[in-house]
């Protein structure tokens, strides 16, 4: 029987996909069928096309549309040129007879389909006709008018890239920013800083401040500045004009002598350490508090672990885009199988850290489409150069994971699912998400490929106390980062969390815009009385040790 080595094949994916060959060619009806299928398509496009190109009755429509928000195929001559449409078409036939040819192999298990067909649909993503030359309209187009030195241009930036970028096409130009300067720039100071994390406390921009503070924990994967891109879009700034007193956790990017660093040591120098030095700065003997991603599960454990051990120490939470329950991740699954996760391991175990160059790659392969082939297109045959764009920039700006967190977090939430089954504890005391009763406001996206929105749901299930749930426009990012004066997107509200997530959407209201200001009304109730701001950050007992953004954020990969 025929064998893969492991080197060669680290995720396990040819293993899989010999299964599934194997399966077709002992039940090849269901492969000939998909076959027949392909062939009849193949002959009306034949003829849809012949015609159209002869000129000849009214246009046929097609054989096969591309889905929504397949962007490949922008270019006009995609639809009004028969040749094109026709090597569109026939891509886009072939492609779903690969997939369908899968899903019919008989004998193979879901989850094993599901990885196989995630892969192929890379295979088929790499060979689109977009990405070939003088097989893209838009390409020959530019070539047409600069003679080719669209070519020249695109040569120059895979040299630069194979120097500048392990190779990979460049996303942003990274000369274009400079954190604190043109991106991160709301006003405020580190007032604690440990090994792990710094605690910024940003300057009031209103003569009174709520008295109640608000502590965001931002994921570690990345940075926090997300949240602080530009004035216009910066969730720090609306809350810091809106009177809300706001520190922010900003990670350190660990290396190596951080590795033996785990979850239970992000909770304890994180949240635990930030919510209390907080508090004490503030005077206030709560705070509130927002996670977002990663670090919204991290504070989901947190206020489990307090509600057995300091039930008042925070008062309502928020929860960006972050999972309690793992059971369905969508297409991330795909790399966390047993033979990818032995490799990220050995990866981890020789290096210390999860490089972000891995991380990166794994989830750009999650939107390859938009994240790899169209960059390189742009790059390479149109000779465009990187575009300044800030949240490219802050995505390139990536992290390490230390190995011992990092394993941790793979088979406590993806494998086992250990947090939404209250098999994990803290200090030896149970981690039981049912025991949080604080007021919650979680918001997903619905678009979300990190962290699906029916999983973010999940949390008005598990959770003991009152649960407000919001659901934003598209995806990861987009849907938390939308501004009120964006004037764009939407979210969907709903005034009961059925036991559903979908019965749950069926009877939501679509309100336009952003849910900013929804939010923000939810956590003024909850913020308690107007008091004087402060004249400056930090206390005596915490005095300031330098401006935001601080110096952890500034570490590189």
């Amino acid at each position: 029987m025929m064998t893969i080595d492991d080197d060669l094949d680290p995720l396990g994916v040819g293993r899989a996909a010999l299964g599934v060959w194997q399966a077709m060619a002992t039940h090849p009806a269901a492969l000939l069928e998909s076959q027949r299928r392909l062939a009849d398509a193949w002959m009306a496009l034949a003829t849809r096309t012949l015609a159209a190109q002869a000129g000849a009755g009214e246009a046929l429509p097609p054989v096969i549309e591309p889905r929504p928000n397949d962007t490949r195929w922008k270019h006009p001559a995609w639809n009004d040129n028969p040749t094109f449409s026709a090597i569109k078409q026939g891509y886009l036939l072939a492609t779903r007879a690969v997939l369908e040819s899968i899903d019919a192999a008989a004998g193979v298990d879901e989850a094993t389909k599901t990885q196989v067909k995630f892969f192929a649909k890379q295979f088929c993503d790499a060979m689109s006709p977009t990405n070939f030359a003088f097989l893209n309209p838009a390409v020959i187009e530019e070539t047409l008018r600069t003679g080719g030195r669209n070519f020249a241009r695109g040569a120059q930036n895979y040299l630069d890239d194979l120097r500048d970028n392990d190779g990979r096409p460049a996303l942003v130009d990274k000369s274009a920013f400079t954190v604190g300067v043109n991106v991160a720039t709301s006003k405020g100071d580190v007032v604690f800083r440990n090994e792990l994390i710094e605690l910024l406390h940003y300057a009031p921009s209103t003569e009174t401040v709520y008295r109640r503070p608000l502590v965001i924990v931002p994921p570690w994967i990345n940075k926090y500045y997300i949240l602080d891109l530009q004035p216009a879009n910066s969730f720090i700034k609306f809350a810091v004009d809106n009177g809300i007193s706001t520190f922010v956790v900003s990670w350190r990017n660990p290396d190596a002598s951080l590795a033996h660093l785990g979850f239970d040591d992000y909770l304890e120098l994180g949240p635990l350490t930030a919510i209390r030095v907080a508090a004490e700065i503030s005077g206030s003997a709560d705070v509130n508090q927002i996670g977002y991603c990663i670090g919204g599960t991290l504070t989901a454990m947190q206020l489990a672990y307090l509600a057995k051990t300091d039930p008042g120490r925070v008062n309502a939470v928020t929860f960006f885009a972050a999972l309690t329950d793992f059971a369905e991740v969508g297409e991330i699954r795909n790399f966390l199988g047993a033979d990818a996760l032995a490799s990220i391991e050995k990866k981890m175990d020789d290096a210390g850290v999860l490089k972000a160059s891995d991380m990166a790659d794994a989830f750009n392969l999650l939107r390859a489409n938009d994240l790899i082939w169209n960059v390189a297109v742009n790059r390479y045959l149109l000779g465009k150069d990187a575009p300044a764009f800030d949240l490219l920039y802050w995505n390139s700006d990536a992290t390490r994971m230390p190995a011992t967190m990092h394993k941790y977090y793979l088979d406590n939430m993806y494998v086992r699912n250990a947090l939404a089954a209250g098999k994990l504890s803290h200090r030896g005391v149970p981690i039981e998400l049912g025991a949080v009763k604080n007021d919650a406001y979680a918001v997903a996206s619905v678009e979300d490929h990190i962290a699906p929105w029916r999983s973010v749901y999940a949390m008005t299930q598990s959770f003991g106390g009152s649960v407000t749930f919001r659901l934003g426009h598209s995806g990861h990012i987009a849907g938390i980062i939308n501004p009120p004066g964006a004037t764009k997107g939407n979210y969907w509200k709903g005034d009961v969390n059925l036991p559903s997530a979908d019965e749950w959407f069926a009877r939501a209201t679509k309100c336009p815009g952003s849910w900013w200001p929804d939010w923000l009304a939810w956590i003024a109730e909850r913020s308690g009385d107007r008091v004087p701001a402060p004249v400056q950050a930090g206390s005596p007992a915490y005095p300031t040790l330098g401006p935001a953004p601080g110096t952890y954020v500034l570490e590189k990969a």
